[in-house]
């Protein structure tokens, strides 16, 4: 996926079934986290914030939570609703972030971003770096879809979502552990139904 399709969305991203599904998700992610950790003094990494729909949701509920996006459109998004929502716990940066923080978080989080990382055991890699002791990863995507679900997206090259066994892989060979998996969304998109799973990692 060439990041530059998001720059030119960007101010159009947000709408009504956008921050549905955000709700969702933010309710995915809380009743997941109260049996693992007080809600108040999580640490949380959001890889593909956009324009921070999902991380204002949770704001209120965490200590601090710092947003990854490549897109500069998505990010300038991000900084509009930071300011309008006076959330000053939450932060946006480019991918370059990783490179120079040496933060550790309890949550490291994403919903429906993998499948646009084409290289996703790198990206794993990565990100393991950043997970403090007992710390666990949440990655939300769709389950596998037929190529005709990303047709409005130009020169899409990423991946038709994810089977479990793929997931499954995926975890054993970058030192991540897969502790739990469920779907949580079923819905349907121009006629094609789908799934979103939730997988949750742990560093091995």
């Amino acid at each position: 996926m060439k990041e530059n399709y998001f720059d030119t969305v960007a101010k159009e991203w947000n709408n009504p079934r956008r921050q549905s599904a955000n709700e969702e998700i933010k309710e995915v992610i809380l009743r997941r986290l109260a049996v693992d950790k007080s809600e108040s003094e999580i640490k949380a990494l959001e890889i593909g914030a956009g324009s921070g729909t999902l991380a204002l949701l949770l704001a209120k509920h965490f200590a601090k939570i710092d947003g990854i996006d490549s897109s500069a459109g998505m990010r300038e998004e991000f900084l509009k609703n930071k300011e309008a929502f006076s959330a000053e716990n939450v932060n946006i940066y480019d991918e370059d972030f990783l490179n120079i923080t040496d933060e550790k978080y309890d949550l490291i989080y994403s919903h429906k971003v993998f499948h646009h990382i084409v290289d996703v055991e790198n990206e794993l890699q990565l990100l393991k770096k950043f997970l403090a002791p007992k710390g666990k990863l949440y990655l939300m995507d769709f389950c596998t879809i037929p190529a005709a679900f990303h047709k409005d997206f130009p020169d899409f090259d990423g991946h038709n979502g994810f089977s479990k066994e793929e997931i499954c892989n995926y975890f054993k060979n970058t030192g991540w552990k897969l502790v739990d998996y469920e779907i949580i969304k079923q819905g349907k998109k121009d006629d094609i139904e789908y799934e979103v799973f939730l997988a949750v990692g742990e560093v091995e």
